[in-house]
């Protein structure tokens, strides 16, 4: 990579009136000037916008593959070209999410996923991993096999944060389980964001759950029973709270009048943005897994083999964007911080935004909000022919 880069006459997505210039120095944003004005910055090699858009990168912080890889399932080639096809669709970091299984296989999926977060992947950058189980209620398990469920033990979460030096950085857990409020302390202390889903916690119990730690609700409204009039429950507990909660907008897992309900209840910088994808995204619909449990996509909508249990998502980054802007009826710049400056806050990411200081994670788009080009840390890594 070389040491610098100057994107030349762009739009930022916060100030469209004016073309810019943006320096890029190691990988960070360093400064930025009126275009074709004289700086005091060295000559680098640069690219000419012509006028698109720039916006910061996609952070998808819960994913659990795409075009044929699950994350349950160790394969260095597929990780790499899974890294360039997210990059070609806007993610510039993510989160491997890895679904209940054995300890021991869980272990060495940390310990594979944790190498690949310190090295260099050719695309995306892989910012962490997320256990998604095995600390979730067989009640709410969804489309997560049932075969691996295990009650919190710290001395679990101990071994595993072991086996990846530190890469595990969200956990969800339901936190009416035996030892899980003692966990969420455990966690939260040392930094893990604490989701609470696949959980059948009434609301007393969430809220000490959040007043333990938990900060963030693992795909809300979708593997926990809704809220009664008299029986707020999980639901009511997180929107009665200062919790950030995950959204798909897909309009399938949660109903359009209910995306508008709860954005319109919680402030905007609570809301993170994910897909959810599985190893379907990106294919035919057809037969595929979620670690040991068999699913099946049927009209681009992914389910439980044999039921009507959904099962993650085939969603798009892009296309949930733009989902959100339509079901909203926000433009695309109101919504944008879902899915880049939410989680990266959230999860202690120094990306998400383009200011000085930052990481260089940006992608450029034309006015029909069409990917044109992605850089990740500051390298270019994707350009569209359009």
């Amino acid at each position: 990579m070389t040491a610098g880069l100057i994107l030349r006459n762009v739009k930022l997505h916060s100030a469209e009136s004016q073309l810019t210039d943006v320096f890029i120095e190691h990988g960070l944003i360093c400064g930025f000037t009126p275009a074709g004005e004289k700086t005091g910055f060295p000559y680098y090699p640069s690219h000419d916008l012509d006028g698109k858009y720039l916006y910061p990168g996609i952070f998808d912080c819960h994913l659990h593959g795409s075009i044929g890889v699950d994350f349950n399932y160790i394969n260095p080639e597929k990780l790499e070209h899974l890294s360039l096809y997210l990059a070609s669709r806007g993610v510039t970091s993510f989160f491997a999410s890895i679904v209940s299984d054995s300890e021991e296989k869980i272990k060495k999926l940390c310990q594979f996923y944790a190498r690949a977060a310190e090295g260099k992947l050719g695309g995306a950058r892989l910012a962490g991993i997320h256990l998604e189980g095995p600390w979730i209620s067989p009640q709410q398990s969804g489309a997560i096999a049932r075969d691996y469920l295990s009650l919190p033990q710290i001395e679990m979460l101990d071994r595993f944060q072991e086996a990846t030096n530190g890469w595990i950085k969200y956990i969800t857990i339901a936190p009416e389980l035996d030892g899980a409020l003692e966990l969420i302390e455990k966690a939260a202390s040392e930094n893990i964001v604490v989701g609470l889903g696949h959980s059948t916690a009434d609301y007393d119990v969430t809220r000490e759950a959040i007043k333990r730690g938990a900060r963030l609700a693992t795909h809300l409204g979708n593997a926990m029973p809704q809220m009664h009039q008299r029986r707020p429950g999980i639901v009511g507990a997180i929107l009665d709270s200062d919790l950030h909660v995950e959204l798909i907008f897909d309009g399938i897992h949660l109903h359009p009048a209910i995306l508008r309900l709860i954005a319109k209840t919680i402030k905007p910088d609570r809301i993170i943005g994910i897909s959810d994808a599985t190893m379907a995204r990106g294919l035919r619909d057809g037969v595929y897994s979620l670690g040991i449990s068999e699913i099946e996509v049927k009209g681009g909508v992914s389910f439980l083999k044999n039921s009507d249990v959904l099962a993650g998502s085939t969603l798009d980054s892009i296309q949930a964007i733009e989902n959100a802007s339509e079901i909203l009826d926000s433009s695309i710049k109101s919504v944008y911080p879902f899915f880049s400056r939410n989680p990266a806050r959230l999860f202690s990411q120094n990306s998400g935004e383009i200011c000085v200081g930052m990481i260089a994670d940006l992608l450029s788009f034309n006015e029909d909000f069409d990917l044109c080009d992605t850089w990740v840390s500051g390298k270019h890594v994707y350009s569209a022919v359009l």
